[in-house]
């Protein structure tokens, strides 16, 4: 999760959550719920569904916004060298404490998201539910832009900005279903995909896919759909050569 520029209540909503990062049954349960899909997207789009641990030893990922290390470590798992960054010390010192405990290998910096200081380049930056809590996001794709290597992806999720998702994935998720905690997401701040889409081609980074992420009441299960991005969506977009 990231500071915003102006809110600190938002910080501060986060920050005391950051002991629950690795409770499955806690505050965090739906990313639990999420991250296997969400890992599935990833290496799909990234790696066209080819990829090995040897393949993967010089591929470099930036997850921006990593909370506690919920997807960074599957994915240093499958053998791609890992970079994890987060504004909140407490999410980052949960993070390196789990992978100390999982013997996982990551690299886990305590950063702010408008003042990176990084050195080498990326084969793909990971902006996953961070968006929707940033005061000026189109900045901060700039400023990843830069960090990508040519051809490198970005590969965000957020959530639409419509009359649904704000029934849906705020009032409904927060404050009836307790998926997550109560004043997690502001509506103004949501994105819908054709501004993100907009924004992105305009500054070479093209939009290669958006795929809609829904969930089935019938079956309990979260699912990918590419028709269907009226709520909770991915974006992939690559940089140009």
């Amino acid at each position: 999760m990231i500071k915003t520029t102006s809110k600190t209540t938002e910080f501060d909503h986060f920050e005391t959550l950051a002991q629950e990062w690795w409770n499955p049954d806690g505050k965090f349960k739906i990313l639990h719920t999420l991250t296997p899909i969400r890992i599935s997207y990833i290496k799909n789009k990234l790696f066209d569904k080819k990829y090995s641990k040897k393949s993967l030893s010089n591929f470099n990922i930036l997850d921006l916004g990593c909370g506690g290390g919920l997807v960074c470590e599957p994915l240093a798992r499958l053998g791609a060298n890992i970079t994890g960054i987060d504004f909140i010390k407490q999410n980052i010192i949960a993070a390196k404490n789990h992978a100390k405990k999982t013997n996982t290998n990551i690299e886990y910096l305590h950063q702010d998201i408008n003042n990176l200081k990084l050195k080498k380049k990326y084969n793909a930056v990971l902006i996953l539910e961070v968006l929707e809590h940033i005061e000026d996001w189109r900045k901060i794709i700039i400023d990843v832009k830069k960090l990508l290597k040519p051809g490198g992806k970005i590969i965000i999720s957020t959530i639409n900005r419509n009359f649904f998702s704000k029934l849906f994935a705020i009032f409904i998720a927060e404050n009836i279903l307790n998926w997550i905690p109560r004043n997690t997401h502001t509506y103004s701040k949501l994105i819908k995909p054709e501004e993100l889409r907009s924004f992105l081609n305009k500054n070479k980074i093209n939009v290669t896919d958006v795929t809609g992420l829904i969930f089935n009441p019938l079956s309990g299960q979260w699912m990918l759909d590419k028709n269907n991005y009226l709520i909770n969506y991915f974006c992939t977009a690559k940089k140009s050569s």
